[in-house]
This record gives structure tokens, C-alpha cells and sequence, in this order.
């Protein structure tokens, strides 16, 4: 009798551990899911990391406006926030990037993709001649940096380093690393600095027919 009873409740043990958690309606997310959604210094993860670090994006705003998964809301603003749980106070925790949201539990792609979504109908990822940021003390407005990617991308080392005079190294670095994808990224290689991004953003102003690529800048 009692291998029989121990027989049926290691049986029950083993079924409850096999129940799933209940579903809510959104995908569970785990902590280490590659998105592939969001590139540091895009337009769309600047407007996310501002929203999020900012005070007023509340539990509230992420849970109900955003529609996001409760637990995923509450991970956000407790990551944010900091162990008093305070926002605006010196133990923040704030996002500095994309990874770093991407790493919270309960957050992936589903979510990055809903956030995003919330955020541009706010109206503020920046577009055109907004400011995207600023590197180096060097500003871009979104339409300066696609040109100023589109030239380093299309440029030849010769070009860089003669042309436009960057120090040598710098040219090395950009040519080895192309395609640039942002202007973060390009801010980040050996040897670019505010001088380097000053002299490619001259380089790389619009006219009619694109990027002046060739054009011999003067300072």
C-alpha cells in the first residue's frame, strides 16, 4: 500500500511540473533571446533609450499604454529605477543600450517590437532634420548622418585620407569596418574623433545629387 501511494503522488509531482505557466496573451520572453530588432544609435533606439530613462514613463505607461507584459513592465522600471525603486534619484540604473533592454527578463523580440511601435506613435523617434545626437561634441541631424554613412561607406581609403585629410589611422579604421551602419559605430573606431566627423559630415552635405564624394573640403 505505501509503494502505492508514494507511486501516485511522485506521478501527481512529476505532471505538475510539466504545466506550463499560464499563458497572458504575450510571448515569454526570457532573459538572452537575440532580437535582431534594434541597432545601437539608429533613430528608433535613441527615441527607446530616451523614453525609457525618462521619469515619466511610469509602470502605467509601459503595462497599459504600451500594452506590454506586466512582468516585463515591471523588470524595465525596476532595472531602471535602481534598489530605492525611485526614479530621478542617484541609484538609477539607466539604459545606455539596446543589449541592456534586450537583457531584461521577460523582454525579446515581441516586446522590443511593441515599444518601438509605441514610441514612434508618440512622435519621437526623430526624423529629417531632427537631431539624432551627438558625438564627439559633433551634432547630426538624422539626414547628416545618412549622408555622412552613405560617404564612408562608399569611399575609397585614398579618398578619406587624402581628400578629405583624416589622419591615416582613421582612414584604416573606417575602411576596414565598412559597411558603417550608424554614427555611433563610426564614433567608436580607432582614431575617429570630433575632428574626423567634422571634416566627413562637410564632406558628406547634400546637394542636388547626393553626397559630394570627391569634393575637396576646405577649414
Amino acid at each position: 500500500m505505501r509503494k502505492t501511494i508514494s507511486l501516485f503522488i511522485s506521478i501527481v509531482l512529476l505532471s505538475t511540473a510539466c504545466v506550463s505557466e499560464p499563458n497572458d496573451g504575450f510571448d515569454n520572453e526570457e532573459v538572452g533571446e537575440i532580437s535582431g530588432a534594434l541597432v545601437n544609435g539608429t533613430a528608433d533606439s535613441i527615441a527607446l533609450l530616451d523614453f525609457l530613462n525618462d521619469p515619466k514613463t511610469t509602470l502605467e505607461v509601459l503595462d497599459i499604454d504600451a500594452k506590454l507584459n506586466a512582468r516585463a513592465a515591471k523588470n524595465l522600471i525596476a532595472y531602471r529605477d535602481g534598489w530605492d525603486r525611485i526614479p530621478g534619484t542617484y541609484d538609477d540604473n539607466l539604459f545606455n543600450t539596446a543589449e541592456e533592454v534586450d537583457a531584461v527578463r521577460w523582454i525579446g523580440p515581441s516586446a522590443l517590437g511593441r515599444l518601438v511601435d509605441y514610441v514612434n506613435s508618440l512622435g519621437l523617434v526623430p526624423v529629417g532634420d531632427d537631431l539624432l545626437g551627438t558625438w564627439d561634441k559633433v551634432n547630426f541631424s538624422v539626414f547628416e548622418a545618412e549622408d555622412t554613412l552613405a560617404l564612408v561607406n562608399d569611399a575609397s581609403h585614398e579618398f578619406l585620407d587624402i581628400e578629405i585629410a583624416l589622419d591615416r589611422r582613421a582612414a584604416d579604421a573606417i575602411v576596414a569596418a565598412q559597411p558603417i551602419q550608424t554614427i555611433e559605430e563610426l564614433a567608436g573606431l580607432s582614431f575617429v574623433g570630433k575632428s574626423a566627423l567634422t571634416k566627413i559630415k562637410a564632406a558628406a552635405s547634400t546637394t542636388d545629387d547626393g553626397p559630394a564624394i570627391g569634393a575637396t573640403v576646405q577649414y
